[in-house]
């Protein structure tokens, strides 16, 4: 019993850490790119297993924040098919790539997409802000193919690519948050697919982590339709500035120090260099859940 006694606060941390970033899927649509560190620092897992999994927990938000912004009729639903038929074929081949592939040049790529969104979106002028553009099918399906490798390569969730790229665009903010959360359905569904070819899921952590996230989606989604336009966007911008800045910085330590954004699956945490690698494994948060639940 001691071993799990020990183990129940890191459960207890990463469980908070999903119920916040669900609240921020369903608020702002930009969230899902806090998971995979949690599970990094938190929870002990390597980069490509903290992406698999998020991705599996990103279908639990997914849905219920489909259901919780069509219920309100936020989703352009042409919008989200254009969107969609663009991100299932190269959501798998991204979910593939992760394997093979450092992240570190498509994160440094999304930092600056996410800051250069946000101080557009709040320095713009409010007349220029009132501004939206009705996108084609074409320009959707290339957004959406951008999106849907991106998302599955650095586990993201998709929102947090897609809703800055539609801001840029002048897409209306709700209406870029709601297409966000149909459009993470697709994404996961296909990203989990290729992640399972090589085992890397922990199902059991993910499934957890995803059903409290989804808790937290419907609570942002209220506070979504809540708030004015001006604030929303507002919202929207300081935290898409805010999470730039902050992939920014975990990507420059990367570069100077010589390392991923994120542990390698085979470099232990610096909690496992104080515990032993043998104990740190028995210590798993996966191992935890499937023997005590």
């Amino acid at each position: 019993m001691g071993k799990y006694e020990r183990m129940m606060p890191t459960f207890a941390l990463v469980l908070v850490a999903a119920l916040v970033v669900g609240a921020l899927i369903g608020c702002v649509g930009v969230g899902g790119v806090l998971l995979p560190p949690a599970l990094v620092y938190l929870g002990g897992f390597g980069f490509h297993a903290a992406a698999a999994t998020s991705t599996w927990a990103f279908l639990f938000c997914g849905a219920a924040g489909t259901l919780s912004y069509s219920g309100r009729r936020s989703i352009d639903w042409r919008m989200a098919a254009w969107l969609g038929a663009g991100v299932v074929p190269t959501a798998f081949v991204g979910a593939l790539a992760n394997a093979a592939l450092p992240e570190g040049l498509l994160m440094a790529i999304l930092a600056a997409l996410m800051v250069l969104t946000g101080a557009d979106a709040l320095l713009r002028s409010p007349d220029d802000a009132g501004r939206t553009r009705r996108l084609g099918g074409p320009a959707l399906l290339a957004v959406g193919a951008f999106v849907g490798f991106g998302s599955a390569l650095t586990g993201t969730g998709g929102a947090v690519l897609l809703v800055p790229i539609l801001l840029l665009l002048r897409t209306p903010v709700l209406a870029s948050v709601g297409a966000a959360q149909a459009v993470a359905l697709p994404i996961v569904g296909f990203s989990t697919a290729g992640y399972v070819l090589y085992g890397s899921v922990d199902f059991a952590l993910g499934t957890a982590a995803g059903l409290v996230g989804a808790v937290g989606v419907v609570v942002g989604a209220r506070i979504a339709h809540a708030a004015p336009a001006a604030a929303l966007r507002r919202v929207v911008a300081t935290a898409l500035l805010c999470v730039g800045l902050l992939i920014a910085a975990r990507t420059a330590w990367g570069a100077t120090f010589g390392e991923s954004a994120g542990p390698s699956d085979v470099r232990p945490t610096p909690y496992a260099s104080n515990v032993g690698e043998e104990k740190f494994c028995e210590l798993r948060l996966s191992r935890f859940l499937r023997t005590s639940l």
